[in-house]
């Protein structure tokens, strides 16, 4: 039985992805390349391998959720130096949480994946950067419209690395 390694996230919309970009181009100074923005994503809950049947029964329970849509706000960096990731992280969401919590606390009833982590949101962009980035200009405050979120499937191809949406969840009051 095939296993594919998943995960609850929130992707990112064309203008923010380009906002970023830009930002990293013009305000940065890093060692290592960016991850790819078409990787950009919040995480909500690892999985881990998940085989088939697993997987339908995620998607049946995340398709049950019941959660108004929402906006995240970005304007703040961060830095990791045990495994040397960037990031951008919202500010605190009650709404966010909402939605992280049955995601993760399912994949731990399941024993899927248990995070030893409290949740941290926040959009990865460098990984493995052994001194933290350079900012020369703090990042354009943005905002970030939640309508949906996503089953991934992270997996390699001959380009890199993907995270392609399997299933996608939209919120509605």
């Amino acid at each position: 039985m095939a296993l594919k390694r998943l995960f609850f996230g929130i992707g990112l919309d064309t203008q923010s992805k380009s906002r970023i970009t830009q930002w990293l181009n013009q305000s940065i100074t890093h060692q290592k390349p960016a991850t790819l923005a078409r990787n950009w994503h919040i995480t909500l809950a690892f999985l881990g391998q998940v085989d088939e049947p697993t997987t339908e029964a995620l998607i049946q329970f995340a398709g049950e959720l019941t959660l108004p849509p929402f906006e995240l706000n970005f304007s703040q960096t961060g830095y990791w130096p045990q495994n040397g990731i960037f990031y951008l992280q919202p500010m605190p969401c009650e709404a966010l949480n909402n939605l992280a919590a049955p995601l993760r606390k399912i994949s731990k009833e399941w024993q899927l994946y248990s995070c030893p982590y409290r949740f941290s949101p926040h959009i990865t962009l460098f990984r493995g950067h052994k001194r933290e980035p350079q900012v020369q200009a703090p990042v354009t405050p943005f905002t970030l419209s939640v309508r949906e979120f996503h089953l991934y499937h992270s997996h390699a191809l001959e380009d890199g690395l993907h995270y392609t949406p399997i299933s996608s969840f939209e919120l509605s009051a």
